[in-house]
């Protein structure tokens, strides 16, 4: 038998693509993990922004089948907000809207910029994108959303998430638009109904979850992993053959009470940041055609909004408008009133609001496990901890198990990979 930690995405697919009996504990009382929705009154907010896209063809298929007649198609449309102009997604190649002087100083850093192996993120920049795009987009951007020095990152997360153009596609960008779109999800799906959650909650109808059971204890041995949980006030034990692990590391090594001091230490050295999001429901129609926009410049709060209305009506009253915002933060949590009202005023500053809306809602809510942030240690602690997992019957997946920075796709994924390789007696 399997022991699952974690409804969330990787922890609903391995269930569901397991062939033998498991147990699946939630902590909370619904399944989804990040991937949930909320409902104010006639609003459907994501409580953390999400939309499907995927280039692995298992991944699409099973998206479109759990969520048939339940998916619409999107052309994105997104923006990066600079220079008090909207300059469309990726900005590197549609420079255009700006300044002449923003522009020649762009082109001019992409063609002068330098030649060596870099060898942590800002150097990446430097050398895929050269000064210019460096100094106005780039770096603050990065800088803002990752709240963590740029020159202490690694870059084996950059392949394939960040579109680098060539120097010509540059060049044609800052004369007009260009036909091609960038990235995995130039193209993305979105559900009709249910908001994001519709995706979850697809798979809870196939899959057993122990809801409100939170784990509190995992005891491995060389045969077999103890857990032990609280469900309804009462502490349960569970015996499985090997436990999947969605749980955050840190959190998970603090629940094996005699885990090895150096696996200890890699966890606490663990790098990662924490997520406000702030639900705006708006008493005004069509406050922008945009899916969601990027905010580089430092005297705005948050570094991304998205608009759920645009992803499906569904979403939002007729008539009205809903932003989600979203602002990370690392360590100590910011006063949550404040905060609200900051995103308030930058919303009115940048023109996404006018000072006269009426708001119908503005609720704000934070996530401790957010993003992970690839520090230059980060394989080396990673894989002290998955070797001491591992070699005792755990196994991480999804993103905050595998600590990667994971998709929904790759969640969804993660999990089935821990699944087959149970079912083909691999573990």
């Amino acid at each position: 038998m399997i022991t699952i930690l974690g409804s969330g995405l990787s922890g609903l697919s391995a269930a569901y693509h397991l062939r033998e009996k498991y147990v699946l504990l939630e902590k909370e009382v619904e399944a989804g993990g990040l991937c949930r929705s909320v409902t104010h009154g006639e609003y459907t907010f994501d409580i953390a922004p999400h939309i499907l896209f995927t280039r692995d063809v298992y991944a699409e298929n099973l998206f479109r089948r759990l969520l048939e007649g339940n998916l619409l198609t999107h052309i994105r449309e997104a923006y990066i907000f600079l220079e008090n102009t909207y300059v469309k997604y990726p900005f590197e190649a549609n420079l255009h809207p700006l300044p002449k002087h923003v522009i020649e100083e762009c082109i001019k850093g992409v063609i002068e910029r330098p030649l060596f192996e870099p060898h942590n993120f800002r150097e990446w920049i430097m050398t895929t994108f050269g000064e210019g795009i460096a100094k106005y987009y780039m770096v603050p951007y990065n800088e803002k959303i990752w709240k963590y020095d740029l020159s202490k990152m690694n870059i084996e997360w950059v392949a394939g998430r960040v579109p680098a153009p060539s120097v010509n596609e540059m060049e044609k960008g800052a004369i007009g638009e260009l036909e091609k779109d960038f990235g995995p999800n130039a193209q993305f799906w979105y559900p009709e109904y249910d908001g994001i959650a519709a995706l979850p909650n697809s798979l809870v109808q196939l899959v057993e979850v122990e809801p409100a059971s939170e784990v509190v204890e995992v005891r491995p041995s060389s045969d077999r992993v103890e857990t032990i949980y609280r469900c309804n006030g009462a502490l349960t034990k569970n015996v499985s053959d090997y436990v999947f692990s969605s749980v955050p590391l840190p959190e998970l090594v603090k629940m094996i009470g005699d885990a090895p001091t150096d696996v200890v230490k890699a966890s606490k050295s663990l790098v990662y940041n924490s997520l406000i999001c702030i639900d705006v429901g708006v008493s005004r129609a069509h406050i922008s055609d945009k899916h969601w926009l990027y905010f580089p410049e430092r005297d705005v709060i948050f570094n991304r909004i998205s608009f759920p209305m645009n992803l499906s009506p569904n979403t939002t009253p007729k008539n009205k408008s809903s932003v989600l915002v979203e602002v990370t933060y690392r360590g100590e949590r910011p006063d949550m009133e404040q905060t609200k009202t900051k995103v308030i005023e930058d919303l009115v500053k940048t023109g996404i609001l006018k000072d006269d809306d009426d708001l119908d809602l503005v609720e704000i809510s934070d996530f401790k496990y957010a993003y992970v942030i690839y520090d230059l240690d980060h394989r080396r602690n990673v894989d002290v901890i998955h070797r001491y997992l591992e070699d005792n019957r755990i196994i991480p997946i999804g993103r905050f198990g595998e600590w990667e920075y994971y998709n929904m796709d790759k969640a969804m994924l993660s999990g089935k990979r821990a699944a087959d390789r149970y079912n083909e007696g691999l573990l």
